[in-house]
């Protein structure tokens, strides 16, 4: 999990020219402790924080959890449309593409090798927050990008089967 996102985050910064401290300010950071910790591997981000670093830096979610793409990739890709749309809670965008799939909570429960669907139910209602595998795993799975879970629209709400 996450064994390339410090290189990706140092080789990034740095080609923007940015130190440790402006990076931080830039993403809502109180010190730069944080990115050199994160950096050298001895602290993992929080998905809030990547969300933030990602919107920061021009690059994609994907391009920074994903260790199957190589830190040497560019992967650059601007990401627009974060001020031209609301935001979707991920919690409602994790319930759209269940239940576009019609598979219920806890079909997706046992598909993610989670004990009980009530983990689901607290993600689709925003009571707790995925961790990075997990976001990984629910992309894989619905064939989406992280960024999609993370910050595109959803279509409108349809009855549940659970």
């Amino acid at each position: 999990m996450l064994r390339l996102f410090g290189d990706k985050l140092r080789m990034l910064r740095q080609q923007r020219g940015l130190t440790q401290l402006a990076l931080a300010q830039h993403v809502g950071l109180a010190a730069h402790t944080h990115i050199g910790k994160i950096e050298s591997g001895h602290d993992v981000p929080s998905l809030d924080l990547i969300v933030r670093i990602a919107s920061v830096l021009g690059v994609s979610i994907d391009y920074l959890l994903r260790d199957t793409i190589p830190v040497i990739e560019p992967a650059i890709e601007a990401i627009t449309v974060r001020s031209a749309t609301t935001p979707v809670p991920f919690g409602k965008k994790l319930r759209a593409l269940r239940l576009e799939r019609a598979m219920s909570q806890t079909t997706l429960a046992r598909t993610l090798g989670l004990e009980n669907r009530g983990y689901i139910s607290n993600l689709e209602s925003g009571r707790k927050l995925p961790s990075i595998d997990l976001i990984l795993a629910i992309a894989d799975l619905f064939g989406v990008t992280t960024d999609d879970l993370l910050y595109s629209t959803v279509p409108p709400d349809v009855s549940d089967p659970d």
